[in-house]
């Protein structure tokens, strides 16, 4: 069992409550330690566009918001072997995973107030063999960390097979 960081523990203390309940939860039951990073809460628009500017975001802070400039979005990365890590592809599956179910069950107790979690690790992510999952031989989508708030829900979006 993992607990949050005191980094991430600031970070979740900057974002919608439905994200910082989502977090709780989500730390209980993930096999893996994860944390938020400073850019992983809230951000300003100069932080937003700092991250765009390295390549990282399609949005400019400005023109184009980020939900992280909200609050409605939070990044949740893996720590492995005493790092962060974005390249265990069955980390953020497992995270996904979990963090999804964990979605679904606010959702049945009736605290979501009409948002529909949305996963960037579906963005742009491929079926190669067709069968309807997202699994580690599949093409993952573009932002595996990120999930935000959206008042519709997500296009896209596959069932996980870890």
């Amino acid at each position: 069992m993992f607990n949050w960081g005191k980094r991430s523990v600031k970070n979740i203390n900057t974002v919608n409550n439905l994200l910082q309940i989502l977090s709780q939860r989500l730390i209980l039951v993930t096999p893996y330690d994860i944390g938020v990073l400073n850019s992983g809460g809230k951000r300003t628009a100069e932080e937003q566009n700092a991250i765009y500017q390295a390549g990282n975001s399609k949005c400019d802070g400005y023109k184009k918001l980020s939900y992280h400039q909200s609050g409605l979005a939070i990044d949740f990365v893996p720590y492995i072997d005493g790092k962060f890590t974005w390249a265990n592809g069955k980390a953020f599956l497992t995270i996904a995973k979990l963090t999804l179910e964990i979605w679904e069950d606010m959702v049945l107790e009736g605290i979501t107030e009409d948002y529909h979690l949305h996963w960037g690790g579906f963005w742009n992510a491929k079926d190669l063999d067709n069968d309807g999952l997202l699994e580690i031989s599949d093409k993952l989508g573009w932002d595996g960390a990120h999930f935000e708030l959206r008042k519709s829900p997500q296009r896209n979006a596959m069932q996980i097979l870890v």
